[in-house]
């Protein structure tokens, strides 16, 4: 049993990552990724064959959106703290590039709103709890322990409801929409 603990840790490579997120809520009738956060976490991975690997993650990520303009009077900030789960398929295009492609459960920690610039409070209406979100990225292999990378989250399920009740045939409700900026760092070279 011990004798086999090398091979099977040989197998699967671990690593952190860390970076910044610019988001926005698409159906809050406010464009453009003003909000930023923050994104941290862990993964493991494996490869598969030369080219492909699969990869599990937990993370903590800070999505949401912002508004100010002055000029019109408009103020709005959300905060939504949360937890995601993301399954990706890690195909390398080259000896340093991959893409990337999967999905993410998200469950949302907290979630605040600032309608007025007066401060945050509990949102209104609540977000919902649980998000299922696709994914697509690019990363580049600095080195075989650290690689930059992008990645576009969007939500699939909505982030919550229209406070009207409005409901379309594709049109569900407010939808997370995320640019996270990211570098990561194995623990072991897996390339």
């Amino acid at each position: 049993m011990l004798g086999s603990a090398p091979l099977f840790a040989q197998e699967f490579n671990a690593g952190i990552t860390g970076g910044l997120v610019a988001s926005q809520l698409d159906g809050d009738r406010y464009e453009g990724y003003n909000k930023a956060g923050m994104v941290g976490g862990i993964y493991v991975n494996r490869f598969v064959t030369k080219k492909t690997a699969y990869q599990l993650g937990l993370r903590y990520i800070q999505k949401g959106s912002k508004r100010a303009d002055s000029k019109n009077g408009v103020y709005y900030k959300s905060i939504l703290n949360c937890i995601e789960i993301p399954v990706s398929f890690r195909y390398f295009v080259a000896e340093k590039i991959d893409l990337e492609g999967g999905l993410s459960l998200a469950y949302l920690i907290n979630a605040k709103e600032d309608t007025d610039g007066t401060g945050l409070l509990p949102a209104n209406p609540e977000f919902n709890k649980f998000e299922l979100s696709g994914l697509l990225g690019v990363s580049y292999h600095w080195s075989k322990k650290l690689a930059f990378g992008a990645q576009f989250n969007y939500s699939i399920t909505p982030a919550r409801s229209y406070s009207s009740g409005y409901e379309a045939f594709m049109d569900k409700g407010q939808h997370n929409n995320c640019l996270c900026f990211l570098v990561s760092y194995d623990f072991t070279s897996w390339r």
